[in-house]
């Protein structure tokens, strides 16, 4: 992470996944890091959409990954798993949480909610910790 990092509206600087590939094509908007949590807004692009301007499942598993990578400062996914539970169209919000950190493990969960707040997706992971 640079020391030109810019920080997010509660303070925090964003974690070294604002260096990774998909940080630039999902473009978030950090709305909170820190405190083992972290919540993101996106504006979906058309290109990631199936149709109807549906967003693509492995799309709203790379918010929910990331919001949970965020939320841990940086990790090395292990195991996802993610359940869609009505189509994910329009301006979504990812928030992710550590729920344990361990020394070798760390598990997080993440929802992503609509604009309107109903309940998009949820998901929980099992990563390796940052070093």
């Amino acid at each position: 992470m640079s020391a030109d990092t810019p920080p997010t509206e509660t303070g925090g600087n964003l974690p070294p996944v604002e260096e990774a590939s998909i940080y630039h094509l999902l473009k978030p908007e950090v709305l909170e890091h820190g405190d083992g949590r972290a919540v993101l807004r996106f504006t979906p692009e058309p290109i990631w959409t199936i149709g109807a301007g549906v967003v693509q499942g492995g799309i709203v598993t790379a918010m929910l990954d990331m919001a949970m990578a965020f939320a841990s400062n940086g990790l090395s996914t292990a195991t996802i798993t993610v359940d869609i539970l009505r189509p994910a169209t329009g301006r979504l919000t990812a928030t992710g949480e550590v729920t344990k950190l361990g020394r070798r493990l760390l598990f997080a969960t993440g929802e992503l909610h609509d604009d309107d707040g109903r309940l998009i997706a949820r998901g929980n992971q099992t990563a390796i910790p940052p070093s």
